[in-house]
């Protein structure tokens, strides 16, 4: 009875596992293919889904670590989808850093003119941009027939437009535009001097955080402490040149243009440019915290996250998830940089995303795959396509979701191109550094720059 008792019970578990069997392996099937329902591409020649034969594709960088682990949801979801891109269409597209960021020009170039047997797409910047397409070392994306760079839902417009001859152009990037330039504050410095700790984002939102609020708010933040006509705290410790290209876009200026015929020229000495010139020199020589003596050329980095200052300009990169930023004791918020008296009253960002090239000394038929690949790669995960999609990469890198939903929000919508780092060999610190260190007036320093500046625009030009 006890044999035939057991016998009876191991055939209930039997068909017990055998029914459940299926359910888990579906189940699990399930779990182990997210995207089952993704539609996939296929090639309009062979009418099948794209097969790349095991191609490896390269986007060539100097920062990225090929072993990086995600460190955000949205980041380990991309990762996710991308394995499954990679394995759909049988091609290996990775992001890695190829070269550090010095030698970088050097490393593309000597590759678009050599050759190798990598498939590369190399993210470049202004140094390698006007030098590069002058010496036909980029391929011309308007050959490419598979890939759409003008759907501004995937590709990033401003960067399509950056590298243009005549119907010809060379650069893309993906995306959103990434947001540069703007405004950290220390929301406990501004509540212990009797401010509201949201007072730069109320501004904003009133169309009211100005020159003029800003150094309001300066003044109120900026301590003698024991009353002996030195300053003990200082309101600000930015970064000079990114407040000053800032400064510069918020009134109108720039230091260089690019005219409607695609020409460049120097427009630092304009009128909104000096207006601009003059009052950063003014801002630093009341409100930046001089550099210590023996301190590192960053330390105004170290001012701020140890919460002896209540402003620094620079960008958006800082906020990054486990960046600079991060382990900051004191909370932070971060605002577009504020108006000037003669800009066009909006609140954005400069625009100065990296370029991605693909290397001219490919065949059409290389070319054109390569593209393709990294088209399919850059495709968004499913979850991550609606309108405001884009902001969840940023959510985790800051204190607060106003900095996301307000001041990024902004910068997407209008970002400024910036043209001076697409001169080959100018130097914005011939300007920058002389204004802000005090040591020339903005009209001398113009008059020392312009001559060479101009040579090194009409060799661009050419």
């Amino acid at each position: 009875m006890i044999k035939s008792a057991w016998k009876k019970t191991m055939l209930l578990v039997v068909a017990a596992l055998m029914v459940a069997s299926p359910l888990s392996a579906a189940k699990k099937a399930k779990k182990g293919n997210p995207f089952k329902n993704e539609v996939k591409e296929k090639d309009p020649k062979t009418k099948k889904v794209y097969d790349f034969k095991n191609m490896e594709v390269i986007i060539g960088d100097w920062w990225t670590d090929p072993d990086h682990t995600p460190s955000t949801k949205e980041e380990e979801d991309r990762f996710a989808f991308r394995d499954w891109i990679n394995s759909t269409y049988n091609v290996r597209v990775k992001q890695m850093a190829v070269s550090g960021w010095g030698s970088n020009p050097q490393f593309v170039s000597n590759f678009c003119i050599t050759g190798g047997d990598e498939n590369y797409v190399f993210i470049i910047d202004g140094r390698s941009a006007n030098t590069g397409v002058k010496a036909n070392l980029f391929y011309d994306l308007s050959k490419i027939k598979s890939v759409n760079y003008k759907d501004a839902s995937k590709y990033d417009q401003g960067c399509v437009q950056k590298l243009v001859k005549g119907d010809s152009f060379y650069a893309f990037n993906w995306g959103k535009p990434e947001p540069k330039n703007g405004m950290f504050f220390n929301k406990r410095i501004l509540e212990e001097n009797g401010l509201d700790p949201e007072l730069p984002y109320d501004l904003q939102a009133q169309g009211k955080w100005t020159w003029e609020t800003f150094e309001d708010i300066c003044k109120k933040v900026q301590k003698d402490t024991d009353n002996d006509g030195v300053v003990d705290v200082y309101a600000m410790s930015s970064f000079n040149s990114e407040f000053s290209y800032a400064a510069l876009d918020s009134n109108g200026g720039s230091i260089i243009g690019r005219d409607k015929n695609g020409k460049y020229f120097n427009n630092a000495g304009s009128e909104n440019s000096m207006e601009a010139w003059n009052w950063i020199q003014r801002m630093f020589a009341t409100y930046q915290l001089p550099q210590p003596e023996g301190a590192n050329w960053d330390y105004f980095y170290t001012a701020f996250m140890n919460g002896e200052t209540c402003f620094l300009a620079d960008q958006e990169y800082n906020a990054q998830p486990n960046g600079r930023f991060s382990s900051m004791a004191d909370n932070w918020g971060f605002v577009c940089f504020p108006l000037g008296p003669h800009g066009d009253g909006v609140y954005k960002t400069l625009h100065d995303t990296n370029m991605c090239v693909i290397p001219s000394c490919y065949d059409a038929e290389t070319a054109e795959k390569i593209a393709k690949a990294v088209d399919l790669w850059i495709t968004p995960h499913p979850d991550y396509r609606g309108e405001d999609s884009w902001k969840e990469g940023y959510y985790g890198g800051f204190r607060d979701p106003r900095a996301v939903d307000e001041t990024l929000e902004l910068m997407a919508k209008t970002p400024n191109p910036r043209f001076d780092t697409l001169i080959s060999g100018l130097s914005q610190g011939d300007m920058v550094w002389g204004i802000t260190g005090g040591y020339q007036t903005p009209a001398e320093a113009y008059e020392a720059a312009k001559n060479v500046w101009q040579g090194l625009i009409d060799d661009c030009n050419r």
